[in-house]
């Protein structure tokens, strides 16, 4: 089956190394197109869908800045966050990188000269539009092919923004999962090998521990495949006693729920937001990126999916607290789309809402 593409992709958590790159066919398909426009910093308006409508027609200028640097530094990925005004005219009077992870100022200023050259439609009702728009950019994604007897399919992993790994596996009905390297499994024993696999072969690092999120088959389904490589794998004590009354052991309490949070010295936050999607759900934050696990819902997503243990009464405050304490800032979903405005906050919300009713 093949598998739409993500927007993230990158080093590995754990294994604190770089993948190479797989075959750059079509940068393109990094591109994000999510749109953050500032309040309070507009006279005039413009729809979202009308800039983000420009900017996919001027989508190859922004592939050759990109791709010049790619050939000199194949690893080479990042988040820039350009801020620009359209005048009255709906020409672009000024253009400037407002935060960049790319940490390649060639990139960054080559962006920010193409900006300034694009022409937009005469903004509604007012003098000028300000636009923070991010755009996202990594090596195209690399397939993997899984083995097995359980319902395998292919892998995908993509690389290179905020030093993350994200790894996305099928279920056998196709419904893909995302997880990070190595932060959630994927469905199977045999897709998590295939992603273990890929860590021996390219990134070349030891596996030196894995988080799970909580006790579902999209999060640790894979698990067995960890323990018999003796990879260290740590949960909250929710998630550690869920998998030990279905009879799999061997999964280590990383920090009890009642703490709320852990910080590891290897650069990562767990915590614990309260019972929402899951009783033992919790979310991670790495590099500027959170992994919202199946707590946070994707933009996309039509509905809260799974729910037959979610506590629904307390899932809104969980999201509230993920929101308040991280801010807008790129966030993984359990499934669907990358997001790189905070949006998936709102959208799980109005979700909520609506089973309500």
């Amino acid at each position: 089956m093949a598998l739409s593409s993500l927007v993230l992709v990158a080093a590995s958590l754990w294994a604190w190394g770089y993948p190479p790159v797989a075959p750059v066919t079509d940068p393109a398909s990094i591109f994000a197109p999510n749109l953050a426009v500032p309040p309070g910093t507009t006279t005039g308006s413009l729809d979202k869908e009308i800039i983000r409508r420009v900017i996919r027609r001027h989508i190859d200028e922004v592939k050759q800045c990109y791709e010049k640097e790619l050939t000199a530094n194949p690893t080479l990925a990042g988040r820039i966050m350009v801020e620009f005004t359209i005048a009255a005219t709906g020409q672009v009077t000024g253009s400037v990188v407002q935060h960049s992870t790319m940490d390649n100022s060639r990139v960054e200023n080559c962006l920010v000269q193409a900006v300034g050259r694009w022409q937009f439609p005469k903004p509604v009702g007012g003098d000028i539009v300000i636009v923070a728009y991010p755009f996202i950019l990594g090596p195209a994604p690399m397939l993997l092919v899984a083995g097995g007897n359980d319902g395998a399919g292919e892998v995908e992993v993509e690389g290179l923004v905020n030093g993350v790994v994200v790894h996305r596996s099928p279920d056998a009905n196709g419904v893909p999962s995302n997880g990070l390297i190595l932060i959630d499994t994927a469905w199977n024993e045999s897709q998590t090998e295939a992603i273990l696999r890929y860590g021996d072969e390219h990134l070349k690092q030891p596996w030196i521990g894995a988080v799970i999120t909580h006790d579902h088959n999209d999060r640790a389904g894979g698990v067995g495949a960890l323990l018999r490589r003796r990879i260290p794998v740590g949960a909250v004590d929710l998630t550690v006693a869920s998998l030990e009354k279905r009879g799999v052991r061997g999964v280590r309490k990383l920090f009890a729920a009642a703490t709320g949070a852990y910080k590891d010295d290897r650069g990562f936050e767990a915590f614990y937001p309260g019972p929402g999607h899951a009783p033992d759900n919790i979310v991670l934050k790495l590099n500027d990126v959170v992994f919202g696990g199946c707590l946070i819902k994707s933009t996309a997503a039509p509905d809260l999916g799974f729910t037959g243990d979610a506590n629904l009464a307390a899932w809104p405050a969980a999201v509230r607290r993920v929101s308040e304490r991280y801010g807008k800032i790129t966030v993984v979903p359990g499934h669907g789309p990358v997001d790189a405005t905070g949006d998936v906050y709102e959208h799980t919300l109005k979700l909520l809402a609506a089973q309500k009713r």
